[in-house]
């Protein structure tokens, strides 16, 4: 929960304040083209999140006051084009002034911040004059950056032990984010001085992450992105570098499910179903709740002949089924909870239809939202429910477009996956019957 409490922004622009458990970041802008506001940044799963953002005040300050998080200490400030990594702790002041197109410390307080801002000194001889550098300058450059660098870690090591481990993971993907993000972007000709860099070679075997501490840092999605797309550009350029592909280059399946969450399609809805379809089984469950909430998905739009949501749910001992499982066949879902007394009272209507229409291109898949998952499994054992038996877990865990304001649901859908009906009859009602009699053609 975000504990940064605006009205004292005022205050630390006209004067010190130190409040314990709190950390305080101040700041001061200056030069050409000034930015008009800054922002405080965290990170979720390799992307930058804004934390909060202020506006420059008329002296040029501005000033953060937040309750860090013990065990992600890592804040970023952010001017619309670059990060400033700090290391914030409570009851620490940190200062920062910003000129010259970039962020400076000027009182760490704390050594993280004082080892993080030598860091960034090292690391802007890696810009160089990218007006008038040749495209492989860079290469004896970031070479001559990373001996430097590794003598430096290990005199850090010496004075600050505990710490050097962190620093030296923050370096190194620092590095390989910034090899990267210069081959993707400058590289013209398909081979050229790269190929002679022993880095190049070493990193372009497979993605060199091993673990998800990429997934912290800011540029963690986008890293992987561009890595991916450098590969499909310039090393397999004669033929598609296919999913399958970059997801075998992911070891780690924190790493995997990331990435395949970045690719969803987010345009066509029937893409989006096959995709979800092949992907979200390899996914574990709370990555899979993610996909469903993710808000850029295209959704089903509710109207017969209209694709339906390929709903994928979990039976009684685990195994994944989706609709998709049942083409060729009619689905008729029922939406239900052990605790709802209406959908209760459906069951032996259902139980009839089920008996009656067995052996038919129709199949009867009863989701639940029960949050407890073993009430419902006993009570689906119990009670010897028969057809299909699904999990959801709650509310949310069904598309946010179906809009399920009570229970019980039900819902048609056809051989082809697309909808006969949103809100279909009721197995008590009679026309139900009728209905799927003469879909089936009986």
């Amino acid at each position: 929960m975000i504990r940064l409490l605006y009205f004292l922004f005022c205050i630390l622009q006209v004067g010190s304040l130190q409040a314990e458990g709190f950390a305080t970041v101040k700041g001061r802008v200056s030069g050409e083209q000034q930015p008009l506001n800054i922002q405080l940044m965290r990170v979720e799963n390799g992307v930058p999140v804004e934390y909060a953002g202020t506006s420059i005040a008329s002296g040029g300050s501005f000033a953060f006051m937040l309750e860090p998080e013990e065990n992600q200490p890592y804040y970023y400030l952010y001017d619309g084009k670059g990060y400033c990594r700090l290391y914030l702790q409570a009851g620490v002041e940190t200062e920062v002034v910003w000129e010259d197109q970039n962020f400076r410390v000027i009182q760490s307080g704390n050594e993280e911040n004082r080892l993080l801002e030598t860091w960034r000194e090292m690391e802007r001889e890696l810009k160089g004059d990218q007006k008038s550098d040749t495209y492989g300058a860079f290469f004896p450059r970031f070479e001559s950056v990373r001996k430097n660098v590794n003598n430096w870690l290990s005199e850090v090591e010496r004075i600050l032990p505990n710490y050097v481990t962190e620093l030296k993971e923050i370096v190194e993907l620092d590095l390989l984010n910034h090899f990267v993000m210069y081959v993707a972007k400058r590289q013209q000709n398909y081979e050229s001085e790269e190929q002679e860099s022993a880095y190049y070679q070493q990193i372009m075997k497979s993605f060199p992450e091993k673990d998800s501490r990429s997934l912290k840092q800011p540029y963690g999605m986008e890293l992987l992105n561009n890595y991916f797309t450098y590969k499909q550009t310039f090393i397999f350029r004669d033929r598609e570098y296919t999913m399958e592909e970059r997801l075998a280059e992911l070891n780690v399946p924190e790493l995997k499910a990331e990435y395949i969450l970045a690719k969803i399609p987010t345009t066509d809805y029937r893409r989006y179903c096959e995709y979800e379809r092949y992907y979200m089984p390899l996914l574990p469950e709370s990555y899979r709740q993610r996909m469903r909430h993710l808000q850029e998905r295209p959704v089903s739009i509710l109207q017969p002949g209209e694709l339906a949501p390929n709903l994928m749910y979990p039976d009684t001992n685990g195994q994944l089924h989706s609709m998709a499982d049942f083409k060729g066949k009619y689905k008729y879902i029922d939406i239900w909870a052990t605790w709802c007394v209406p959908c209760k009272k459906e069951i032996p209507s259902l139980q009839s239809l089920e008996k009656e229409l067995e052996g038919q291109d129709i199949v009867f898949i009863s989701i639940s939202i029960d949050k407890n998952r073993k009430a419902w499994k006993d009570f689906v054992r119990v009670r010897q429910l028969g057809g299909t038996q699904l999990w959801a877990g709650d509310w949310t865990e069904l598309p946010h477009e179906l809009k399920l304001g009570s229970v019980p649901r039900f819902m048609l859908i056809d051989p082809e996956g697309r909808w006969v009906d949103v809100n279909a009859s009721r197995p008590s009602d009679p026309k139900l019957k009728e209905i799927l009699k003469k879909l089936l053609g009986k």
